[in-house]
Order: structure tokens, then C-alpha cells, then sequence
């Protein structure tokens, strides 16, 4: 970092003075900034506490026309796209521009067309680096290249996060890393990051090496501990005999899926009152940290669930989304509509050291977007008390407020299934199932299917693996059907609908004992499939 910009720091961060800056101002002097404010943990924490958002949503903007200018011009299947696609680049010269006229790209239009040499930079694969793979949640693993030199603003990004959701820059942290191991993202990105940031002890979904690792190494340390939601509930839930949770400070880290506010609840409420529990974004087409959850999101979450002027404000008719808050200058994101009508998202990677760059790659999950002004205006607007409640009740503290946007994920593109035009998310079949007592117990996981009769009537199908010791008869079957249906009556306006017109669509419950082979195989990742494309029983 030059001593230029450590002498004018204050200065630089005057909102006019930025603002002013940025047209004129190099991409590489705007970067050098970045890293010197992620170098700080509190000079970063204060500058998104008190920036404008707007400085930042300009500052993304600008990095993606220079790295889109970049990636068209050294990225052979990039560039192979614009031409196919007949864009002149010279045409693109404004944001406007670049998200009208340059088209979006994914996994079927772009990544399965080139191979994996000609989407990285130079048409090459990057001399050092790691090769990991997507969880094959649709049935279909992919590799995803990066050359080492991406870590570096990766880890600086992650150190903030973990200082910021755990207080890693005031204790010392032991991380046991929960999640798979193999080649696939998470699993390896998280132990690289971490062990650079505090003791990492990778035990894998190993439950019994996780238990005996909190034993050897007691109750006196800061516990984080990473891992899949289903993995976590269950290590949770199953092994109370086996550990007593509220005798550790124990803080989880969860994500690859997404969960309900009710398993949020129903997980802390087993483990000590301070426990700090957040979920984080990401995909492995893309970064392992697109967005994680704030208090402030977090808040923003449970009070769209309980107000239905301010949800339908941000969502119209929908369930409530889980909500994410992410840096605008590591990510462009714009919401686009899809042919379908449903909205999604296209981003792209401002980082140039990247082995593939991705430019307006649509992962196809189904969210929405807002900027942090936009998301302050509707809260003030329909919900008048939300602010004195984040401070009071939820025991928020402004100065920890990030003026970032925010990311809301309704589910993954593979994670839903349709029944005469209504969309059912499997964290709603989880919700209605942990509203049961009985039931909630009884559950280990649980996989949909959409599957027609002999006459070519859709019918919906829940596969459900029971816990060890779980009794399968026809009463448990029956409730389990009856629960289900009354909560997706209440929580899916359009499948109430759909039923009402068509009773052919109530769930039809298939029943398994623990560790029956067609869950079983979901054991490697720890990861749930939760959709079923072709079952043979």
C-alpha cells in the first residue's frame, strides 16, 4: 500500500470526495484501497458503517465494464461468446450499456460449450491453484478451476466476515471443519481460509471424532463449527447423551442449502444463549462467499416473516426468503427476469486475478436484489417501530450496521419442484415437518419427486428416512401426509390454490428406515439431494 493513500485515508473517505473520485480514478488505485481497508478489521468495519451506499453500488459498476473489457479480451471462450453473439465491444461503454446489450452466460450456454482450458484466462490452466467440485445437487458434479492468486482478497474478505459474525479478532477461535471431504468447494476452501485465520482441526462429518474433539480439548475454548444444515442438526440433536451442548461456547457456520427460521430456532435453542448461529451464500460455479447473513439481515428476515404488508412490499405474494447482505466491490449483481417470470440474478467477478472469469453468469436461483438505500426505504416505510426493535429486542447495535445491499434466496435453481404452476420449496415441507413435535423427532431427511400416474396425472411424492429406533406404520404415514398439506396450505398461496382445484396434488409419503440406500447415498457429500429426478424401487 503507497503511503499516499495511508496520508490521505480520512480524506479519502469523505462520501463527495469519493464520489468524485471514482470516474476519474484507475480500477488498480480503487483496488489498492480495498485491500488496505480489508487489512483493518475495525477501519473496514467503520467504513461500511458509515459510507454511502451509493459510493459503493458506483464503485461496483465501474469494476465490472473494466473487467468485462478484460475478460473479453484474454479469455479465449469469453471471447469466442461476444463474437458468436455478434457484441462490439466498442458499443459498450457505459453500465447501461453492458447490462443491455452483453448477454448472460451459465452453465448450459457457456460452461458446458468450452472446455476447461479455453474458459480460463490465456486459454490455460493456471499453474498453481485447486481443482474442486459442485456438490451434484442436480445430479451432475462440474470442476471449477482457480489459480492461487484468488485467495488472497478471498481470505481477506472471510477474515472480516469471522471477525465480524464471531468476534475472531478478540478471541481465539477452534474451528472444526464439518463439512465433506473430497474435491468439493467448501470443504477445501473453508480449512485453507481458516487455518490461516486461527486452529482448524478438519474431522469431516465424523460425528464421533467431532464429539471426542470437544472432550479432549473441554469446555473452556471458542468453539466455530462449519459444516451442511442437515449434518448439524443431526449432530445436534442425536448425541445429547453424548455431550452436553450448553456446557461449550459453540458458534456454527452453515450453508450449501438453505434453512427455515424455524430450524434456526430450534438448533440455538439447544446450545448456549450467546450462540451465534449465521448461514452463508455462495456457489461453486461462483465464490464459496457471495453473501452471509448480519444481524441486521437477520432481522430483516424474521420481520418480513411476521409482517405480510412488508413482505409482499418486497416480495409480493412469496414466502419469506432468506436474506444475505454481500460486498458490492467483489461482486457486480444485477436481477434480471427470466423467460419464465421468475426473478433471478446475474453476477459477475471483480476480481481479474481469477483462473475463469465469470461475467453475468446466471446461476438461476430465485431471488431478489436491493440495494441498501432501496431495502432502508421500504423498512421505514412498512415497518415504523423496525429500528427501535432491532436495538431493543433483538439487541442490535447500529455501529455494527453494514451499509451493504442485500441478496434474498427464495432456493436453488435445482431445489424446487412445480405442480400445476405452483412452486414447492423443500424448507417449506421442513418447516411444516418441525412445527411437530413427533415428527420432528422422527425425521432424519427427507427428498420430493414429482411423478404421474397411468392416466398422466401429476402426483407429488415425499420420501422421508426416519432416525434410528423411527417406527414406519400407516398412523405415522397418515400424519405425516396431514402435517405437510396443512402447512403448505399455509405457507404456499399457490399451492393452496393448486390443491383446491386439483386434491390429486396431496402429498402421497413413502417411509424409510435409517440408513436405507436410497438416502445413503447422499452419506459422501453430507449434503441433501433433495429433489428426485429418477427413483427405482
Amino acid at each position: 500500500m503507497t503511503s499516499l493513500i495511508k496520508d490521505n485515508f480520512n480524506l479519502l473517505c469523505s462520501e463527495k470526495m469519493l464520489k468524485s473520485l471514482i470516474s476519474i480514478v484507475p480500477v488498480g488505485m480503487i483496488e489498492k484501497f480495498e485491500h488496505y481497508l480489508l487489512d483493518d478489521y475495525l477501519r473496514t468495519k467503520h467504513f461500511l458503517n458509515t459510507v454511502d451506499s451509493e459510493l459503493l453500488e458506483c464503485i461496483s459498476q465501474k469494476k465490472a465494464l473494466s473487467v468485462f473489457n478484460y475478460a473479453a479480451k484474454q479469455t479465449p471462450a469469453y471471447k469466442d461468446f461476444l463474437k458468436k453473439k455478434r457484441i462490439n465491444l466498442s458499443r459498450i461503454k457505459t453500465i447501461d450499456d453492458f447490462n443491455a446489450l452483453v448477454p448472460a452466460t451459465d452453465k448450459e450456454n457457456y460452461v458446458k460449450k468450452y472446455s476447461y482450458e479455453l474458459r480460463c484466462r490465456q486459454g490455460h490452466l493456471p499453474t498453481h491453484g485447486n481443482v474442486d467440485e459442485s456438490g451434484g445437487t442436480s445430479g451432475i458434479a462440474t470442476n471449477w478451476i482457480h489459480d492461487i492468486s484468488e485467495e488472497d482478497l478471498l481470505f481477506k474478505a472471510v477474515k472480516f466476515e469471522v471477525s465480524y459474525s464471531f468476534g475472531g479478532d478478540k478471541k481465539n477461535l477452534f474451528v472444526i471443519s464439518a463439512w465433506s471431504s473430497g474435491p468439493w468447494a467448501t470443504g477445501i476452501k473453508f480449512c485453507e481460509l481458516m487455518e490461516r485465520i486461527t486452529l482448524v482441526k478438519n474431522t469431516a462429518s465424523d460425528t464421533k471424532d467431532i464429539i471426542n474433539t470437544l472432550k479432549m480439548f473441554g469446555t473452556k475454548r471458542y468453539y466455530l463449527i462449519g459444516g451442511y444444515p442437515p449434518f448439524i442438526k443431526n449432530l445436534i440433536d442425536d448425541n445429547k447423551d453424548q455431550i452436553n451442548w450448553k456446557d461449550y461456547n459453540i458458534d456454527l457456520v452453515t450453508g450449501g442449502e438453505g434453512v427455515t427460521l424455524e430450524w434456526v430456532y430450534h438448533v440455538k435453542k439447544q446450545l448456549k444463549p450467546s450462540a451465534h448461529l449465521v448461514s452463508s451464500y455462495g456457489a461453486s460455479d461462483i465464490d464459496i462467499g457471495i453473501g452471509f447473513e448480519t444481524p441486521l439481515s437477520f432481522f430483516i428476515r424474521e420481520r418480513v416473516a411476521q409482517n405480510q404488508i412488508l413482505r409482499e412490499a418486497l416480495f409480493g405474494k412469496k414466502d419469506a426468503p432468506m436474506v444475505f447482505q454481500y460486498n458490492p466491490t467483489i461482486h457486480y449483481i444485477r436481477e434480471v427476469v427470466s423467460a419464465e417470470g421468475k426473478n433471478e440474478y446475474e453476477i459477475t467477478l471483480l476480481d481479474k486475478s481469477v483462473a475463469v472469469p465469470k461475467i453475468k453468469y446466471n446461476l438461476h436461483d430465485e431471488s431478489r436484489k436491493f440495494t441498501y438505500t432501496e431495502m432502508m426505504y421500504q423498512l421505514e416505510k412498512h415497518d415504523a417501530a423496525f429500528w427501535q426493535d432491532f436495538v431493543g429486542k433483538s439487541g442490535g447495535k447500529m455501529e455494527d450496521v453494514l451499509h451493504l445491499p442485500f441478496l434474498c434466496i427464495f432456493g436453488r435453481s435445482d431445489g424446487t419442484l412445480s405442480f400445476d404452476g405452483a412452486n414447492v420449496f423443500p424448507n417449506q415441507i421442513e418447516r411444516s415437518i418441525l412445527k411437530d413435535d413427533e415428527l420432528e423427532k422422527k425425521t432424519s431427511r427427507f427428498k420430493i419427486e414429482k411423478r404421474y400416474d397411468k392416466t398422466h396425472n401429476v402426483q407429488f411424492h415425499i420420501h422421508i428416512e426416519l432416525k434410528l429406533k423411527g417406527r414406519m406404520n400407516l398412523a405415522i404415514s397418515r400424519k405425516y401426509a396431514r402435517v405437510i398439506l396443512d402447512g403448505l396450505m399455509d405457507l404456499n398461496p399457490d399451492y393452496k390454490e393448486s390443491y383446491t382445484k386439483n386434491a390429486k396434488l396431496k402429498p402421497i409419503i413413502h417411509l424409510y428406515p435409517a440408513g436405507h440406500p436410497f438416502f445413503k447415498v447422499d452419506d459422501i457429500k453430507a449434503k441433501n439431494n433433495y429433489i428426485v429426478k429418477n427413483v427405482n424401487k
